[in-house]
């Protein structure tokens, strides 16, 4: 019997694209590598159309490109993996591998108020774009987007208890 998870708990590791050839795997684009780190037996929750969530077994993955491509011992054909389509994939944030000092999983900055060394608010931490090179943080002040480069020249401190980001930014970053 599989123990209850408080969807509090659940953290989005990927979301799936389409399925994937007739015995029922699903094609997911991986949010960071949580995903991919994961082996047979895993557990993952997907949202059900009733608003809970349903559990899901692993019994494999391979990468193709930036997707990956995952069999769940509960969908057995292409019929069972189409209600999936477009959901997001969860973990329980304790078996997210952990990261080093200063490395923080997404969810965890999204929300974040973005402030710059003199107080000045930017607006709030709502999305990271990955680019390859290094992330850019997007906040989010009166309807406006501003973008920030995920650098340590421009992020001098992250407070997660405060909920707050203090950035430095390069002159002309952000109009008047």
């Amino acid at each position: 019997m599989s123990k209850t998870v408080e969807p509090a708990c659940l953290v989005p590791v990927g979301k799936v694209t389409r399925t994937h050839g007739i015995r029922g795997a699903l094609k997911i684009f991986p949010y960071g590598e949580s995903l991919a780190a994961q082996a047979a037996g895993e557990r993952f929750f997907l949202r059900s159309k009733n608003g809970g969530y349903c559990t899901l077994t692993l019994i494999g993955l391979r990468a193709q490109g930036r997707m990956l491509v995952c069999g769940f011992e509960e969908i057995k054909d292409v019929n069972g993996a189409q209600p999936f389509v477009g959901e997001e994939i969860f973990l329980p944030e304790d078996r997210l591998p952990p990261v080093s000092e200063g490395e923080y999983y997404h969810y965890r900055l999204i929300g974040l108020d973005i402030v710059t060394l003199d107080g000045e608010s930017l607006g709030v931490l709502r999305k990271i774009i990955e680019t390859g090179g290094n992330d850019v943080y997007v906040a989010e002040r009166e309807g406006r987007e501003i973008l920030i480069p995920a650098i340590e020249d421009v992020i001098r401190e992250i407070d997660l208890e405060r909920k707050r980001m203090v950035v430095d930014l390069p002159e002309g970053l952000v109009d008047a």
